[in-house]
């Protein structure tokens, strides 16, 4: 019987964003699972639920994950606890391949395709918010072989915008970047919940022949109204539910037909596990999967092994370009080609930490 000893946490600082946080959990056999957790939430907060965790997990056998994630789910819903425990499962799956001497995507079913198409999220690479900022790094990641681009325009604007015009800034980047990249490769906006109904409408309209892939989150989650307004307004898929916990989150939307592309992240939604099963309910009703996550590269590992196995997966995030040395930071390193990330056959994520990559850019948590 295997048995976790501990956790640990390492953390490497990134830019003005923040860091990357990767939650290792030890056991009695030697093998370390790696998870990476989410950066928007309160880090220190989350790092201490792990470690108050690690009293309770001490001694148990990391392979049995339904029922540990079971055992820890919080009531009611805590999102520091749930960006937790996300990082623990994705450990957790990670050793369980490991102890068994096979990929994640083999314990999930099995894959449905060996690599995995990417877009390049450029939003968070992006000091300079201007029309021609925007674009030049447009133009450098499709020169790094990416066919799809995301940005975030209208960041630093006030919520609940009405009128196409107050919105004219970002705009203007969409179009600027449209421009640089030309028309054969995807453009794809995140709005960021800027927007109300009647505002998510009008700026579609003024963006409609940028021929976009999809529209991302125009209004806030809850606003379920302004959600069935702009999707049977606008004549692209509808994207969202990044930041939607658990398949309780996903189930109005699934059930309302709120979206036309689910996104969840496996740093926010509760790990592989919850991964997996909101992509499975989101399948029943034809609707594709195409997870958030502009963070490091555990969250790529982890959303490799998963959605290699998911029938219905479309696309992947990746942070483009936040960080030089971002493929020093794990073992074998990230090779990306073309836009796309081959599966590993490897046991486990496939991956891990490379300690002289870690040691030359950590800071305490």
């Amino acid at each position: 019987m295997v048995t976790i000893t501990g956790i640990d946490t390492c953390s490497v600082h990134v830019n003005h964003r923040g860091d990357w946080t990767f939650v290792l959990v030890n056991t009695d056999d030697g093998i370390q699972g790696l998870g990476e957790l989410n950066p928007s939430g309160s880090r220190t907060g989350s790092i201490q639920i792990l470690r108050d965790l690690e009293e309770q997990l001490i001694g148990r056998d990391p392979r049995r994950i339904e029922h540990i994630m079971a055992d820890f789910k919080p009531e009611p819903v805590d999102r520091a606890t749930v960006l937790a425990l996300s990082a623990l499962d994705q450990a957790l799956w990670d050793i369980l391949g490991k102890s068994l001497g096979v990929s994640v995507a083999a314990l999930l079913g099995g894959k449905c395709r060996n690599e995995i198409h990417l877009y390049a999220n450029i939003n968070r690479a992006t000091t300079d918010r201007t029309p021609s900022g925007f674009a030049r790094h447009a133009a450098a990641a499709v020169a790094d072989g990416f066919d799809a681009i995301k940005l975030a325009p209208f960041d630093g604007m006030p919520g609940g915008i009405e009128r196409a015009q107050d919105a004219r800034d970002g705009i203007a980047c969409m179009e600027a970047v449209r421009e640089a990249i030309g028309s054969d490769v995807a453009l794809l906006i995140d709005c960021h919940s800027h927007f109300t109904g009647r505002g998510g409408c009008e700026v579609f309209d003024a963006l409609r022949d940028l021929n976009l892939y999809w529209y991302e989150e125009p209004v806030p989650d809850k606003d379920a109204e302004g959600y069935l307004m702009i999707k049977n307004h606008i004549d692209v898929p509808l994207a969202g539910g990044e930041n939607l916990m658990y398949r309780e989150g996903f189930w109005p939307v699934l059930d309302q037909y709120l979206m036309d592309i689910i996104m969840p992240d496996v740093t926010i939604v509760g790990g592989i596990s919850e991964l997996k099963k909101v992509a499975a309910m989101a399948e029943a009703r034809n609707i594709p999967t195409a997870p958030h996550g502009p963070f490091g590269p555990v969250t790529i590992a982890s959303g490799v092994q998963a959605m290699a196995t998911h029938p219905e997966f479309l696309i992947l995030e990746y942070a483009w370009g936040e960080v030089p040395w971002r493929h020093d930071l794990l073992l074998p390193s990230e090779q990306i080609v073309n836009g796309r990330i081959k599966v590993p056959d490897r046991p486990g994520l496939g991956v891990e930490l490379n300690p002289e990559g870690v040691k030359k850019y950590r800071v305490n948590p």
